[in-house]
């Protein structure tokens, strides 16, 4: 934009604002990255290249895999909704274990978790963090592809690396943990980009770029979660070319954020579970699981599932959202966010580095817990709840209260 057409934007702005100031359009990250109002081919990074997605196995003609989430404390209830989900549109399955989600302890509980499931034409990812003591109920599992889903610092790494099958991967750096807990989308992405420096350490170049992958959250700001995904990619690039792994690539799977969910009006959740699928979809997830609108409240029924389903189906199959490689290759505003955006991710990087490293997350912490009052304390209106509230909501149904 030539310096003559900026000044009549700013302008016709002006005078449409009658009276308020200019910089009353301009918003800030809780980065402090600044955003907008206005952006040209002036705010283009120097170099600008499309971002394309992992090669994800058993995609078939899809884009990217929907994630059939499998987390319902009732074995019997979790099968039922797995083979509705993939009858439904699923082309993988993210089984959660622990606390509120399965508790998989028998050998037969497998069995009967995946009843009728044909196994060998879906992925199976392991949320983050489950207790590595129960991979051997894994061990026979008749999946070609597996996600573990350990954590980089999980013991006898190397030793699991080496005996894996060769379309099994390991390591989950569980960067969505980082945000539920507070963090923002450049702290979010250090703790990601500390994880994979840390697995390369580890395994060294060849097997860390096979077995690392990522998990990221989605919350309600779509073209903020889509520069976050291009910069997430940007970052291990840089990472594992560092290391030597100039051609790795990384296996994102994205989640929608759970703590941006509200419980006073639940439906209302599925505007921001869609603009959490937008961001992911169009920021170039390889795996994308959204969760039920009523996650803030308990356990869903099929109608939770089928809904947070079908949002997914819809962006691919009714608006064709993945036919092009990288939708926002190019955009003033999504180019310079991914650009800022990593940035400011490195040199929050560089923090836990110089501080230990992802072995001493002991400072990163503290700094997310700063980064939770801090958001806190803005009070932005939250629709439906401060914005707009709805009288006599309807109460939405579920399984049984978390």
């Amino acid at each position: 934009m030539s310096d003559t057409s900026r000044k009549d934007w700013a302008e016709n702005a002006q005078a449409a604002l009658r009276g308020q100031p200019l910089a009353s359009l301009t918003r800030y990250t809780e980065d402090n990255i600044t955003r907008g109002p206005l952006y040209d081919a002036s705010d283009l990074p120097d170099v600008i290249a499309p971002t394309a997605r992992n090669a994800a196995p058993l995609l078939g003609q899809r884009p990217w895999h929907i994630c059939a989430p499998v987390r319902d404390p009732d074995i019997t209830f979790a099968n039922a909704q797995l083979l509705r989900d993939l009858k439904g549109g699923a082309s993988a399955a993210r089984i959660s274990l622990g606390d509120h989600a399965l508790d998989l302890t028998g050998a037969g509980d497998i069995p009967r978790l995946l009843d009728q499931v044909q196994t060998d034409f879906i992925p199976f990812v392991l949320a983050p963090g489950y207790n590595a003591r129960r991979f051997d109920l894994f061990e026979s599992l008749s999946a070609d592809h597996l996600f573990l889903g350990l954590c980089p610092g999980t013991e006898g790494l190397m030793d699991l690396a080496q005996k894996m099958p060769d379309t099994w991967q390991l390591i989950t750096i569980n960067a969505a943990e980082a945000s539920e807990n507070g963090a923002t989308s450049a702290q979010e992405l250090a703790y990601m980009a500390a994880g994979i420096a840390h697995t390369y350490r580890r395994l060294g170049s060849d097997l860390a770029a096979r077995h690392i992958g990522v998990e990221l959250t989605t919350d309600q700001d779509a073209h903020l979660n889509i520069a976050k995904m291009r910069a997430a990619r940007r970052i291990h690039a840089r990472i594992a070319q560092s290391f030597g792994a100039d051609d790795a690539r990384l296996t994102v799977h994205a989640i929608s954020q759970k703590r941006m969910m509200q419980s006073v009006d639940p439906w209302t959740n599925m505007l921001r579970v869609m603009s959490a699928g937008f961001g992911a979809v169009t920021g170039g997830a390889d795996f994308i699981t959204l969760r039920p609108y009523t996650d803030a409240i308990g356990h869903a029924d099929p109608f939770g599932y089928r809904i947070a389903r079908n949002m997914q189906l819809m962006m691919m199959e009714e608006s064709h959202l993945a036919q092009v490689v990288d939708p926002a290759y190019g955009s003033y505003f999504h180019e310079a966010m991914s650009e800022v955006l990593a940035r400011a991710a490195w040199s929050n990087f560089q923090r836990i580095e110089a501080e230990g490293g992802f072995d001493n997350l002991s400072g990163f912490m503290t700094r997310i817990s700063a980064s939770t009052a801090e958001r806190a304390a803005r009070e932005e209106p939250v629709l439906g709840i401060t914005l707009h509230p709805a009288k006599n909501v309807r109460p939405a149904k579920v399984r049984g209260m978390r």
